[in-house]
């Protein structure tokens, strides 16, 4: 009982590494955020290098436009020097004519020389080589009239002005005016495509930046639901069992206050039922945690069964369980109690093994047994231990008795604990009586405690708790030995054929150790086999019955004798005892105290020892407590009985006496 499954946690521990897909969110992360800032980069490169292609494209062709506009401009204000020159008379006015029209013609050629050197089209060259030639032509004709005015033949260097170097220097302007143009549809043109281009560009950038920021939105997305998802399953291991998914010891109080609030409001009951498996560290011990850990699921499973949608069912731990429910009556509650014992008590298959089980509950019920959370739960706790020492495989509910029981049972821990290095554990023998020789067939060893304050204490009081402290099986092995000594000693003294019966309890049956202590106890002690019976509780046959088969098998190929004792109380049926390997059947008391007075009782004695002798078992009859139960039993044909009416358990040097009694003699032939 209290076993906990799981290997406890390393102190120590380092810290839990990122899982996979926790690694995987992070580099998806990092990588989204290094392609938007490669996309970032990127488009804005691209975005600058179309503006600067932009700004290019305009100062260029301003500049190409800017200079055709200064050769027009130059040659139109070379063609009014020469008409201004054919008006004039005033020969310094001419002389000023001609050294503007000259000025003209620098300016000209420099914006000429300016324009040849920019990236032109083959159609501008085309057009600027056709305005050289042309500009040549006039030239020289402006040569020609310049000459004649400085001859002072105004008359003939008018006519050659109009006739002339007008039209020849209409010739270049219109020339110009088709570079004009030409550069205007150029620049127009290069400005378009690259507005065209930077347009594209800063499309394209958007367009990425957008995938990039809807990459960047699903990223986050996906980072924001695995945390979520993360811290959910982080809180659902703080708050749930990992074996059976069943809300653990925190979360259970907390839903256990939520209940109260609740029945407090509605004035309803709250019944708390504390559950713990009988007898699970045996399957533990020998059919290991993992059988141990199913076992532990197939009980949450069926305590889920058991239950409705909004009652609580939790595992504290180990072989604990919790449930909690809203009722608006005890009977309700413990319906569900009654319910809960017969789910847990049917057969296990695990792995091929049929497994027999059963939970001792204890009950508490709000507002009766505690107003509080922490209370109820304790003092259903304090319940089920009363159950368990009732007998397992039932349910008790709590009273006020209880805790002066429970403090009782504290202090009696800690006097076993003592008792364990001070040997203070002896034994007791009663006989049994063969009523067919009317001698004592043989004695039952019975462990006692003599505890220094309270006298001489039965297995009833300190058992449990020795099984649960784990000391019985060194005491058993203890006590073994010392039974197989004393009836050695009695064989000695002249009572060969006595045997002796010892009680082996489950957790001592199911040590691998079992086997060695017999064996050693026998060859120590230097007892026969045959005089060595070892008795076992139906209950063990029950827990795994594959294996109680084989472990008997292996005991009788000792030599010693097998019993099952208190037959017909526990699991088991009469139909169950041909499976198992017995030499004798114990009838418990309960069938023998009211034989005398109960057809019933005397019909199912008839039948138990009908049913033993078609199978070639013994029978012993106990609690045998008058003469007319002893009388009714010999009419039936049981043979051996012990009981008080024979003889109490008594201290080892009590016993020879009763060895050399004549029964028959004592209590009259029947």
């Amino acid at each position: 009982m209290h076993t906990e499954i799981a290997a406890p946690a390393k102190a120590g521990r380092r810290p839990a590494r990122p899982s996979a897909w926790q690694r995987a969110l992070f580099a998806g992360f990092v990588s989204q955020l290094l392609l938007i800032l490669f996309v970032t980069a990127i488009g804005l490169q691209q975005l600058r290098m179309t503006a600067d292609n932009l700004g290019t494209v305009v100062d260029v062709h301003m500049r190409k436009l800017s200079l055709t506009k200064t050769m027009m401009t130059a040659a139109r204000e070379r063609t009014l020097s020469m008409l201004r020159l054919a008006q004039s008379d005033d020969p310094f006015e001419r002389d000023g004519f001609i050294m503007q029209f000259d000025a003209g013609a620098s300016a000209f050629a420099n914006a000429r020389i300016a324009l040849l050197n920019m990236p032109l089209s083959s159609r501008e060259r085309e057009l600027i080589a056709l305005q050289g030639r042309l500009t040549g032509i006039a030239q020289q004709i402006h040569n020609r009239v310049a000459d004649t005015f400085r001859n002072d033949v105004g008359r003939k260097a008018e006519e050659r002005i109009l006739a002339d170097a007008i039209p020849a220097q209409n010739n270049v302007l219109d020339v110009l005016a088709q570079l004009d143009a030409e550069t205007q549809k150029i620049a127009l043109a290069a400005s378009r495509e690259a507005h065209e281009a930077h347009g594209v560009a800063r499309f394209w950038m958007y367009l990425l930046s957008g995938v990039a920021l809807l990459l960047g939105i699903f990223v986050a997305a996906a980072v924001i639901h695995y945390t979520n998802r993360a811290s959910r399953e982080r809180e659902h291991l703080a708050t749930h069992d990992t074996l059976t998914g069943l809300p653990n010891r925190m979360l259970f109080m907390d839903r256990l206050e939520q209940a109260l609030v609740r029945a407090q409001r509605r004035k309803t009951l709250v019944g708390v039922m504390f559950i713990d498996l009988d007898r699970f560290k045996r399957v533990n011990d020998t059919l290991g945690h993992a059988m141990g850990d199913t076992l532990i699921s197939e009980v949450a499973g069926r305590l889920l069964a058991a239950t409705r949608a909004e009652d609580i069912v939790a595992r504290l731990g180990g072989d604990e369980f919790v449930v909690v429910i809203d009722a608006a009556k005890v009977k309700h509650i413990l319906q569900v109690v009654e319910k809960i014992l017969a789910v847990v008590g049917k057969p296990y298959q695990i792995a091929g093994r049929e497994i027999f089980g059963s939970c001792s509950i204890g009950v508490s019920v709000y507002p009766n047994d505690g107003a509080d959370s922490g209370s109820l739960l304790k003092n259903a706790d304090t319940a089920m231990y009363t159950a368990k020492n009732g007998g397992r495989n039932r349910f008790q509910l709590y009273d006020t008795a209880m805790n002066a029981m429970a403090e009782e049972r504290l202090q009696l821990e800690t006097e076993l604990h003592y008792a364990l290095q001070r040997d203070e554990f002896v034994l007791h023998y009663q006989p049994q009586l063969n009523l067919e020789t009317g001698r004592i067939h043989g004695v039952e060893a019975l462990i006692r405690w003599n505890n220094p304050h309270k006298g001489l204490l039965g297995p009833a009081v300190f058992l449990e708790l020795l099984e649960e402290s784990g000391g019985i099986v060194g005491i058993g092995r203890s006590l073994l030995l010392a039974a197989c000594r004393q009836t050695a000693s009695w064989h000695a003294a002249g009572f060969a054929d006595l045997g002796v019966a010892v009680n082996i309890s489950s957790k001592e049956f199911w040590h691998p150790s079992l086997l060695a202590n017999v064996r050693d106890a026998l060859a120590q002690s230097g007892l026969p086999a045959q005089s060595l019976q070892l008795e076992l509780t139906e209950g063990i046959f029950m827990e795994d019955v594959d294996a109680a088969v084989e472990r008997i098998l292996a005991l009788k190929a000792l030599g010693v004798a097998v019993a099952v004792d208190d037959f017909g109380t526990g699991y088991s049926s009469l139909a169950h005892l041909k499976r198992f390997p017995l030499d004798v059947l114990k009838i418990d008391r309960y069938f023998v105290k009211d034989i005398e007075h109960a057809p019933v009782n005397e019909a199912l004695i008839g039948s138990i020892l009908a049913l033993c002798k078609g199978l070639d078992l013994g029978t012993v009859a106990e609690g045998v407590e008058n003469r007319e139960q002893l009388e009714s039993l010999r009419k039936l044909g049981c043979n051996i009985v012990q009981g008080y009416f024979i003889s109490r358990p008594v201290a080892a040097e009590q016993v020879i006496a009763l060895l050399g009694r004549d029964w028959l003699r004592e209590f009259g032939q029947a």
